[in-house]
């Protein structure tokens, strides 16, 4: 014996069941109706209409059809430039800035050595004028190449 709960929910599920396999709405079985044919759209679809007349040749047909060509290329090749000056810009952006960000501070640095150079050999020629050497001067803290600078570098042509 079941009691009543027990059998309540076994009806319950049972119908939902039932529910599941049988459509409720009465047109659920039949397929939708075929869209309506218009007599228009048919013949257009169906026809398909060429640009050139059918009886286009000779030197006529020849010119129409090249310029038709050169007109789809240059579409073509204005396309691919506008997309190649695109992706150039961007990469020349990139280059320019990281080659500002890594390069100046070196080209600054180098400037700045050149300066240092320069005033370390006024001051060696001050200073060999007032009669010190070679030796002395390097003792002092001055660089080889301003006390004695490569002899390639004396050379004149």
């Amino acid at each position: 014996q079941e009691s009543k709960s027990t059998a309540y929910v076994r009806r319950l599920l049972v119908s939902r069941l039932q529910e599941k396999h049988e459509p409720t709405h009465p047109r659920a079985q039949t397929p939708p109706p075929p869209p309506p044919i218009n007599n228009k759209t048919k013949t257009k679809t169906m026809v398909k209409k060429s640009k050139q007349p059918v009886g286009a040749g000779g030197i006529k047909g020849f010119l129409t059809r090249a310029g038709n060509s050169f007109y789809s290329g240059g579409i073509f090749a204005k396309d691919g430039c506008y997309w190649l000056a695109q992706h150039a810009g961007r990469w020349g952006f990139i280059i320019a800035t990281s080659s500002l960000v890594v390069l100046m501070p070196l080209v600054f640095e180098i400037a700045r050595e050149g300066q240092m150079l320069e005033t370390e050999r006024t001051q060696v020629k001050d200073l060999r004028s007032q009669g010190y050497s070679d030796r002395q001067l390097q003792e002092m803290g001055f660089s080889e190449t301003v006390v004695r600078p490569p002899s390639v570098a004396l050379s004149k042509k």
